[in-house]
C-alpha cells in the first residue's frame, strides 16, 4: 500500500503537510526498489533518510504539542514512540534489503495514513485554535 499525496490528507498546517509529503516520497522510493530488483540496495540508504525524516517532523510536533499545551500530547508521542521503535528494530534487525523493503512498505503507509488522519489532524486543529487561527482544511475533506 503505497500512498500519494492528495489534498484530502492535508492537516491544516504547511509545515506539517511538507514533512508528510517528503515521508510519502520516501516510502514511494521504497516501494520503488521493491519493484525493481536492480535498486534494492538503495533500500537501507533511504530508510536511513526516512528515519532522519521522522526524527525531524516528529521533534517539530512535539515542540507544537509543548508549546500549546496539547492535552492529548502523551498519546501522540506514543504513538511516535512506537513507530520509531518498529523501524529502528527493521534496521537493526533485518539483513536482506528485499525483506526490509517488504516490512518497511507493509508497515509504515498504513501507520501514516492513520496517524497524519488522526492524531495530527487533532494536534494541527487544537495549535490553530490555540493560535486564534481556523484550521486550514474543511472538515468535510477528512478520511
Amino acid at each position: 500500500m503505497a500512498l500519494s499525496w492528495t489534498s484530502s490528507m492535508s492537516v491544516g498546517d504547511e509545515a506539517v503537510d511538507h514533512q508528510h509529503r517528503e515521508i510519502l516520497s520516501l516510502i514511494a522510493q521504497m516501494t520503488d526498489c521493491a519493484k525493481h530488483p536492480g535498486r534494492r540496495e538503495e533500500a537501507f540508504p533511504v530508510l536511513v533518510s526516512l528515519l532522519s525524516c521522522l526524527d525531524e517532523h516528529f521533534a517539530e510536533e512535539e515542540r507544537q504539542m509543548n508549546e500549546t499545551g496539547y492535552p492529548e500530547a502523551d498519546e501522540h508521542r506514543r504513538d511516535h514512540d512506537a513507530m520509531d521503535r518498529t523501524l529502528r528494530t527493521l534496521r537493526a534487525s533485518v539483513r536482506s534489503p528485499a525483506e526490509l523493503i517488504r516490512s518497511t512498505i507493509t508497515i509504515l503507509p498504513r501507520w501514516v495514513a492513520r496517524h497524519q488522519a488522526t492524531l495530527d489532524r487533532n494536534l494541527c486543529r487544537h495549535a490553530a485554535l490555540r493560535m486564534g487561527t481556523a484550521p486550514g482544511f474543511r472538515v468535510e475533506n477528512r478520511l
